[in-house]
């Protein structure tokens, strides 16, 4: 029965295309403006995921903080590294001192950007290695005087000439380029680190008396992340204090991703309220169509009722019209999106994936459906509730 109902439906839809392709016109752009942001926001949220995921370890940052009741500052020392890398499900403790200098390589000079860091800082951050190798572990521990560049920094220092095995002067010290890695934005971002030209080995970087840092980079268990690596880390630097946990500022990469993804949804759901409109406007134009329909179709609902049709047979056929032309309009969007989304990323290179979140967009088909019969509920109803004497003496 039912497919009988929706072949008169496509029938129907046929015998008058024109109005039919406007009606489901609005359907059309408001679905496809939904599976689009929805397909941006999945995208968004997959690339974040990627560019913060580390590899081998969960990573926290330690920054000092402040108490306001003891009027207290927290240190970051020696001591401190000590105690996190004796507690059980702390793989490493990084410090992180930057520094800036004007370096040199010949006659060419540049002013960098230096991040002190140990052998395994870049398989952590997944960073593209271009050129010759990363540290090795005896470098870093014998403070040898070793570096590897950005790409920028090769073509600042090295235009014309192989980086490897060559030397950087910095403050009088010649350091031997045993590597060049690709320090993006991306890289920038992943590490929290910012625009970077010269990685040396950790020591070069710290401080001469060793009194203090401005952040520890700490290597936790993979398998505790967000809330449980924070509280692991905390924990230890209290010793069990919880007034002590105020004087430091922890957060855990993984709560920098649920960040960027909160703001990232909160702004897709003004776009989502947008495209919504859109779709109640196109739900608008069925019911009008079909309120149409019913009148045109006055005679017709009569006969059918004369010869037995009962008054829930009526219902269900303009019901089903008014859902047919939604789903239609649905389906051709998402159709549309896929094919362009797919173009899209094959000719241009896209910052983040592009991909269609498939229970999301089931859900928007499942709310053309619910558009069709809401749009439909009226004409429907006004069309059953016609008396077969009263419709056949319609003009």
């Amino acid at each position: 029965m039912f497919l009988g109902y929706l072949k008169v439906s496509f029938l129907m839809m046929r015998s008058k295309p024109v109005r039919s392709i406007l009606s489901l016109l609005g359907i059309y752009i408001g679905v496809m403006a939904l599976v689009l942001i929805l397909a941006i926001r999945e995208g968004v949220s997959l690339h974040l995921r990627d560019m913060y995921r580390t590899r081998g370890a969960s990573v926290v940052f330690v920054h000092p903080g402040f108490d306001q009741v003891s009027r207290k500052i927290g240190h970051l020392g020696p001591d401190e590294i000590g105690i996190l890398q004796q507690t059980r499900g702390i793989y490493s403790v990084m410090p992180r001192a930057p520094m800036e200098m004007d370096v040199r390589s010949g006659s060419l000079s540049a002013h960098a950007h230096l991040l002190g860091i140990d052998q395994i800082f870049v398989p952590l951050y997944r960073l593209k290695v271009l050129r010759g190798r990363i540290f090795v572990n005896e470098e870093v521990q014998k403070k040898q005087p070793v570096c590897l560049l950005s790409a920028e920094m090769v073509r600042q220092l090295f235009p014309l000439t192989e980086p490897i095995g060559s030397s950087v002067d910095m403050q009088g010290t010649p350091f031997e380029v045993i590597g060049v890695v690709d320090w993006d934005a991306e890289a920038a971002q992943r590490t929290s680190a910012g625009d970077i030209d010269i990685l040396l080995p950790i020591h070069w970087t710290l401080p001469k008396d060793n009194a203090t840092y401005g952040m520890l980079e700490v290597r936790v268990n993979h398998q505790l992340t967000g809330d449980k690596a924070v509280a692991l880390v905390s924990g230890a630097l209290a010793h069990g204090d919880k007034n002590r946990e105020k004087l430091y500022f922890v957060r855990s990469m993984e709560q920098f991703v649920e960040k960027a993804k909160e703001m990232n949804d909160k702004l897709m759901a003004g776009l989502l309220g947008i495209a919504g409109i859109s779709l109640l406007v196109g739900g608008i134009g069925v019911a009008n169509v079909m309120v149409t329909s019913v009148t045109e179709r006055t005679r017709e609902v009569g006969i059918r009722k004369a010869l037995g049709a009962r008054r829930v047979d009526i219902l269900l056929q303009f019901l089903v019209e008014a859902s047919a032309l939604s789903v239609s309009g649905g389906v051709l969007a998402v159709a549309t999106a896929a094919l362009g989304l797919n173009t899209f990323s094959a000719l241009f290179d896209s910052p983040f994936p592009l991909a269609l979140p498939v229970i999301p967009v089931g859900a928007c088909l499942v709310l053309t459906v619910a558009i069709g019969l809401i749009a439909g509920v009226y004409p429907a109803s006004r069309a059953a509730s016609l008396s077969p004497a009263e419709a056949l003496r319609y003009e």
